[in-house]
């Protein structure tokens, strides 16, 4: 079996879920390489060559690149359609309303000056329309505030700042299993970034149905904000870190072999992970699957 990693970027070692989750992978027998496409590469002769391909950037090139291997038949862990829709926050916002996705109120623009009338009943949340725009979201209180932004051929993404007092909240979906993290906005230390578990509540299970269901994948992160009228989405992400996830690497790594060797993956119980063995302890009689 072999499972090839698509990234811009090389995978952390220090507290990544994804590069223990690899480790796994690699002790279950299986060959895992990490591609960064930087080099040269012939599209019209591309061919797939690998069980599976795990997308884990939003690069254009990277995503690209998996389009293209898709159409030869390759397989994809989050397609390259997901990948884009995640980073289009504008479409991914529409398509996450239209699936009766809770979502705070939100508009899009390139002209900023059309906000002015909106700060009138409070501060506004203005974040790139992109993902990886090379401009970072921002609160606006006051029409100042607005005028000193500089101009961006990018469009914004725009929604009402949220009240609330509670951390934020994020919900992790693997396959069928969703898991919650609360976690302190910014996180300065390690321990902040892993956050807290929480119980994930049957509303915020029925989020994440209707968020996969929006997206066309159940691998996905999103940000939650629980406010007065119940919790809002406010963020998708197509290949999130799981920081905070009970055993993350084991329940991603169980969920990818599976995806490898064309089954189902083995729904896994918070308190089966005692050690790095496969799930069953064993590699031969795992879901029907035998050892790659």
């Amino acid at each position: 079996m072999r499972i090839v990693v698509l990234t811009s970027q090389p995978v952390p070692r220090t507290a990544s879920v994804t590069a223990d989750c690899l480790d796994l992978l690699r002790s279950w027998g299986a060959r895992v390489d990490v591609v960064l496409p930087e080099t040269l590469v012939d599209v019209t002769s591309l061919a797939p060559d690998a069980d599976l391909y795990l997308l884990k950037s939003v690069n254009d090139h990277v995503v690209s690149l998996a389009h293209a291997l898709a159409a030869g038949g390759g397989r994809c862990v989050n397609t390259a359609d997901v990948a884009r829709l995640c980073r289009d926050r504008v479409a991914a916002t529409a398509s996450l309303a239209a699936h009766s996705v809770p979502v705070p109120q939100t508009w899009t623009t390139r002209d900023l000056p059309a906000l002015e009338e909106l700060l009138q009943d409070g501060p506004l949340v203005l974040k790139p329309g992109r993902v990886g725009a090379g401009t970072g979201s921002r609160v606006v209180w006051d029409v100042e505030e607005l005028l000193d932004l500089s101009p961006t051929e990018q469009p914004w993404l725009v929604q009402r700042l949220q009240e609330t007092s509670a951390r934020d909240r994020k919900l992790y979906r693997i396959g069928e299993q969703v898991f919650g993290v609360k976690r302190r906005w910014p996180a300065t230390s390690l321990l902040e970034k892993q956050g807290e578990p929480f119980t994930v509540t049957e509303e915020l299970h029925r989020i994440t149905d209707r968020v996969g269901a929006a997206l066309g994948t159940d691998l996905f992160g999103v940000d939650v904000v629980e406010t007065t009228t119940g919790p809002v989405v406010v963020d998708v992400h197509h290949f999130p870190g799981f920081k905070g996830v009970p055993d993350g690497a084991l329940r991603l790594a169980d969920y990818i072999f599976a995806a490898a060797a064309g089954s189902e993956p083995e729904v896994l119980q918070d308190d089966s992970h005692q050690n790095n063995s496969h799930p069953n302890h064993s590699h031969q009689n795992h879901s029907g699957r035998g050892r790659a």
